[in-house]
């Protein structure tokens, strides 16, 4: 059975347990500021064509709130705490977090990007998705 990510080519999924899950980016040449998923023009510089790369599986808890409602279409049950991570090559991701309770989320909380099976198949294939956990924790 194949393993496809929830959000198309947002991040890898690795093919060994040596290997971690690492979310897709873009870089730019000239003045080396990394973004999260594809971009066509750099915030920082303002240069065009910018280049692919994968982002730091490393970070730390920027800000965070716990979410108490289910929206429409969420995998997640509720409670659960979303969080901006700043990942430790710069970048700012959205993610939940996960394997810590959740009065012991915190800023600063140093976290790691983990996957975890979301229970469904398309044509035969286990679905993932990425969420950040405190560092050590991640399978």
């Amino acid at each position: 059975m194949s393993a496809i990510a929830i959000r198309g080519a947002a991040f890898t999924i690795p093919a060994s347990a040596s290997e971690r899950p690492q979310l897709r980016g873009t870089v730019c040449p000239a003045c080396g500021a990394r973004f999260p998923g594809r971009r066509a023009i750099c915030l920082a510089c303002g240069r065009r064509g910018l280049d692919d790369c994968l982002l730091s599986p490393f970070g730390s808890i920027w800000t965070f709130t716990i979410v108490h409602q289910k929206p429409p279409g969420a995998i997640v049950e509720p409670p659960y705490a979303i969080a901006q991570v700043k990942l430790d090559d710069g970048p700012v991701v959205l993610s939940v977090v996960t394997g810590v309770p959740l009065a012991e989320v915190r800023v600063g909380l140093p976290v790691e990007m983990a996957l975890y099976d979301t229970g469904r198949e398309e044509e035969g294939s286990r679905v993932y998705a990425f969420a950040f956990q405190p560092r050590g924790e991640a399978a």
